[in-house]
C-alpha cells in the first residue's frame, strides 16, 4: 500500500538524476528553439510575406514527417531499453546482448521507416502546393529524413541510459551549425531549396556523433527476428498515434494552404514559432520522466500515479501563466521580432497560448498510457483530435485564416486532453484531476 510518506521518498529518491537528466535535455531544446525562432526572424526580415509562407508549407511537410519516420516508438524503445538494463533475472552480459539485440532491430525498422517517409514527403510537395518552390525545397528537405529514423533510436537509447549530455552535445552542434549556414545562404540571397539542402546536409552530420559512440558496438548488431516482430507488433499503434498527431499539429498549416492565402500561412507560421519552445520542451520532459513512470508502475499503478500527477503540476502551472499573458505581450513580440507586417498574428498568437494549456496535459498523460499499456487510448483520442481539427479548420480558415487554424487546433487539443486524461484517471489509481491539491501535498 502506498502511503503519503512513501510517495515523498519515491519522489526524493527520483529528483536528482531526473533534474539532472532535465537539464542536460532543457540545453538540447534551448539550442532547437533558438535555432527555430532565430532563423525565422532572419527569413520574415530578409524575405517577403509571400516567400515566408512557401517556406512554412515545406517546413510543416518536414516536421510532419520529421514525427512519423520514428512510428512513434521512441517511448516504447525507452520502455524496453530500460526495462532491459534493470532486469534482475539475467546477468550483466546477458542484459547487454539483449539490448544489443533490440536496439539492432529497432535500427532496421526505423532506416525501412525513414526511406518511406522521404518518399512519401517528397510526393507530398507536389500535393499541398502548386508553387514549383515548394516543390522542389521539399524534394530536397526529404532526403533529412532518412538519418531522422536513424537518430530517434540513439536518442531513445541515450535516454534509457540517462546519457542526456550526449543528446545535448549533439544537438547543440547540428544546432549551431543549422544556424550559421542558412544564415549565410540567406543572405547571400540563394532560393530556400539550397537553404533546406543545408538542413540535409547538417542531419547527415548530427548522425556522425552517434556513430562514434558506438562504434565499438556496431560489429555486434544483428538482426533479431524475435525483437523485430515484437517491435512490429506494438508498431500499428505507436505509429497510428504519431502519425494522427503530427497531422493533427501540421493539419492547420496545411489546410490554410488549401483554403486560405500564402500571406495567412506566413502568419500562422509566425505564431506557431512560440508552439516549438513548448513542443520541445515538454517532449524533453516527458522523455526524461518516462523510466521513472515505467518502474513506478512496475512497483504499483498508485505510485505511477502519485508520480505523474505531480510531474503534471508543473507545465500546468507555466502553461496557465503563459496563457494569462499572451494577450498583454504577443503584439509588441511579434512587430519586435518579425515586424509589423506580422502584428495581426497575435490573435492567433493568443488562441496558441491557451492550446499549450491542454497540450501539456496530453503530453504527460501520453507516457502515462503507454506505461499502464493502454497507448491504444492514445491512439483513439489523437483520432477524434485530427476530425475536430478538421472540421473546425473546415469552417473556421476560410473565414478567419490563420486565427481559425489556431483555435481548429485548440479545439483538437482539448478532445485528446479530455479522452486520455479522463481515461487514465480511471485507469491509474492516485491519478484524479479532482484530487490533484491533496495528492500533491502527498508527494511533494
Amino acid at each position: 500500500m502506498t502511503t503519503p510518506a512513501n510517495n515523498k521518498k519515491i519522489t526524493e529518491n527520483a529528483a536528482v538524476p531526473v533534474a539532472r537528466n532535465l537539464l542536460w535535455m532543457v540545453w538540447s531544446g534551448s539550442m532547437g528553439i533558438a535555432n527555430s525562432v532565430v532563423l525565422w526572424i532572419f527569413i520574415a526580415r530578409m524575405r517577403d510575406v509571400e516567400e515566408m509562407g512557401r517556406f512554412t508549407i515545406v517546413m510543416g511537410l518536414y516536421a510532419l514527417f520529421y514525427n512519423i519516420c520514428s512510428l512513434g516508438l521512441i517511448p516504447f524503445h525507452v520502455n524496453e531499453i530500460s526495462r532491459r538494463n534493470e532486469r534482475k533475472d539475467f546477468s550483466p552480459p546477458e542484459n547487454e546482448r539483449a539490448i544489443t539485440d533490440y536496439i539492432s532491430s529497432a535500427t532496421i525498422l526505423s532506416l525501412i521507416s525513414g526511406t518511406v517517409c522521404a518518399v512519401l514527403m517528397a510526393a507530398g510537395g507536389f500535393i499541398v502546393s502548386s508553387s514549383w518552390s515548394v516543390r522542389v525545397a521539399a524534394l530536397v528537405l526529404s532526403f533529412a529524413i532518412i538519418p531522422t529514423g536513424l537518430i530517434s533510436v540513439a536518442e531513445a537509447a541515450a535516454i534509457s541510459f540517462g546519457r542526456t549530455r550526449l543528446i545535448a552535445f549533439v544537438s547543440t552542434l547540428e544546432n549551431v551549425l543549422r544556424t550559421i549556414i542558412p544564415f549565410a545562404l540567406i543572405w547571400f540571397g540563394f532560393d530556400i531549396s539550397i537553404v533546406c539542402l543545408s538542413f540535409v546536409a547538417v542531419r547527415f552530420t548530427a548522425l556522425i556523433p552517434y556513430l562514434w559512440v558506438t562504434r565499438r558496438k556496431i560489429p555486434d548488431f544483428c538482426f533479431n527476428a524475435a525483437d523485430f516482430g515484437r517491435i512490429l507488433k506494438v508498431s500499428p499503434t505507436f505509429s497510428g498515434t504519431i502519425i494522427l498527431s503530427s497531422i493533427n499539429w501540421q493539419l492547420p498549416i496545411m489546410l490554410l494552404g488549401l483554403l486560405s492565402t500564402e500571406i495567412e500561412s506566413a502568419k500562422y507560421g509566425v505564431a506557431s514559432r512560440f508552439l516549438i519552445p513548448v513542443s520541445i520542451l515538454m517532449a524533453s520532459f516527458a522523455g526524461v520522466i518516462q523510466p521513472l513512470i515505467v518502474r513506478y508502475t512496475a512497483d504499483s499503478m498508485a505510485k505511477a500515479g502519485a508520480y505523474i500527477l505531480k510531474m503534471l503540476r508543473y507545465p500546468l502551472i507555466l502553461s496557465t501563466a503563459a496563457a494569462i499573458a499572451a494577450p498583454f505581450l504577443s503584439h509588441r513580440v511579434l512587430t519586435t521580432l518579425f515586424g509589423d507586417a506580422y502584428a495581426d498574428a497575435s490573435a492567433t498568437l493568443n488562441i496558441m497560448a491557451i492550446s499549450v494549456v491542454p497540450f501539456c496535459v496530453v503530453m504527460i498523460v501520453s507516457r502515462g498510457l503507454v506505461a499502464a499499456n493502454s497507448q491504444h487510448i492514445d491512439l483513439l483520442a489523437n483520432a477524434f483530435a485530427v476530425v475536430a481539427c478538421i472540421i473546425g479548420g473546415w469552417f473556421l480558415i476560410p473565414r478567419y485564416g490563420g486565427i481559425g487554424a489556431a483555435a481548429a487546433q485548440l479545439l483538437s487539443f482539448l478532445v485528446m486532453a479530455f479522452l486520455a486524461g479522463g481515461y487514465l484517471s480511471r485507469k491509474i489509481v492516485n491519478f484524479r484531476f479532482g484530487q490533484k491539491a491533496s495528492i500533491a501535498s502527498n508527494v511533494s
